[in-house]
């Protein structure tokens, strides 16, 4: 029989290692979702699922079998894929009896006889969560409060097409939008819609796609303010001066609009940096990533001990990350610690923990204020120098 020693394990050495927690990664890159009509859609693009489309080729083909680019997705997925890289998904819709009926299939629900999900609702299905997303050419309230809830529940940004009929019109129509906890804060509203050429025929395209393409031409957290639309002229003028308040730019701006004209620089461009409520779309943004990010990465984490070492390892991991968007310049500071007070016995033994996570935000140059003065000790000092060599 063998009688072993209880508290002997080896005669040697063990080593055990403690690996720290993965790193949380960098801030999403560009996900476009757009929803519309493709009346000649290929066979192979079913209605109402999210569908990524890779190079121009091959999505003018799944788009449209004949040739006559018809419906609202053709022309604005060929817009956007030729004036920037990212990744596109659409969600085609059928064509309804009326632009009434289609604008209905565009905002979607829930099938009532299989429970499944169309329009705009199949964006929460995309295999790749969206950052920014618009359907194109429709311009109406359900169609941008659905926009807005898809928003404030993915955390992406919303664009919405301006009416296209006038200044007055576009400033009211951002009004009805802006219900506190809606999403309705991150709307981004553009008008006027924009002329452009393709194969000899001019075309009048919404300007929510020159939005959408000049948000994703940039970081998330940076403004779209002067990138460059592609386009022949816009479908009505819009006056915009750098230095002059009461231009038609101005106005749209100041009422919740941001809009296409003309600069100094030539050519047309984006001027707005704001959404309809105020909030700058760069802020918005880089709330949505930060947001998103934290989510994403804490899934793993989900059901571990709260221990004092995991609870350490996971604000030094959030500390480090946070430094790294400080190194990239992304943000200007960040600070990551417990909560003083609310991580308290009642909470703890409940299995919730707070942990806070501050950070400050770089703002767009809107308005820059240049204080011209005349310095007379300059010239004085100017004048001793020539009287006295």
């Amino acid at each position: 029989m063998l009688v072993p020693i209880e508290d002997f394990e080896l005669n040697g050495v063990t080593v055990d290692t403690i690996e720290p927690l993965p790193s949380m990664g960098p801030l999403a890159s560009h996900v476009i979702h757009l929803t519309g009509t493709a009346t000649n859609k290929n066979d192979g693009l079913p209605y109402n699922e999210p569908t990524r489309l890779y190079k121009i080729s091959d999505a003018m083909l799944m788009l449209d079998t004949t040739g006559d680019r018809a419906g609202t997705l053709p022309y604005v997925v060929r817009y956007l894929m030729e004036f920037v890289k990212c990744v596109v998904y659409v969600t085609v819709v059928e064509e309804g009896l009326d632009a009434a009926a289609t604008e209905a299939n565009v905002v979607g629900g829930t099938d009532v006889d299989t429970g499944a999900v169309t329009g705009l609702q199949t964006i929460k299905a995309c295999p790749e969560t969206p950052t920014i997303v618009a359907a194109p050419g429709f311009s109406s309230k359900p169609v941008g409060q659905s926009l807005a809830l898809i928003g404030r529940d993915i955390r992406c940004r919303p664009v919405l097409d301006g009416p296209n009929t006038n200044d007055m019109a576009a400033a009211e129509f951002a009004g009805e939008f802006g219900a506190e906890g809606t999403g309705e804060d991150k709307l981004a509203i553009i008008d006027p819609w924009f002329l452009k050429t393709y194969d000899g025929v001019q075309l009048l395209m919404p300007a929510s796609i020159a939005l959408v393409a000049a948000m994703a031409s940039v970081e998330g957290y940076e403004s779209p303010q002067n990138i460059g639309v592609s386009c022949d002229e816009t479908s009505r003028n819009v006056s915009y001066k750098i230095n002059d308040s009461t231009t038609q730019a101005n106005f749209l701006n100041k009422y919740g609009v941001v809009t296409i004209a003309r600069t100094r620089m030539g050519g047309y461009s984006i001027i707005g940096n704001r959404t309809n409520t105020g909030r700058f779309i760069s802020h918005v943004g880089l709330e949505d990533l930060m947001a998103r990010k934290l989510e994403e990465t804490s899934q793993p984490l989900m059901g571990k001990q709260l221990t004092e070492d995991f609870m350490n390892q996971v604000i030094d991991r959030l500390t480090n990350w946070g430094q790294n968007l400080v190194a990239q310049g992304v943000i200007p500071v960040f600070k990551a610690f417990l909560h003083p007070s609310k991580n308290n016995l009642e909470n703890y033994t409940s299995g919730r923990w707070y942990l806070c996570v501050n950070y400050g935000r770089y703002s767009p140059n809107e308005h820059m204020v240049y204080e011209m003065s005349v310095d007379n000790g300059l010239i004085e000092a100017w004048l001793e120098e020539v009287v006295n060599g």
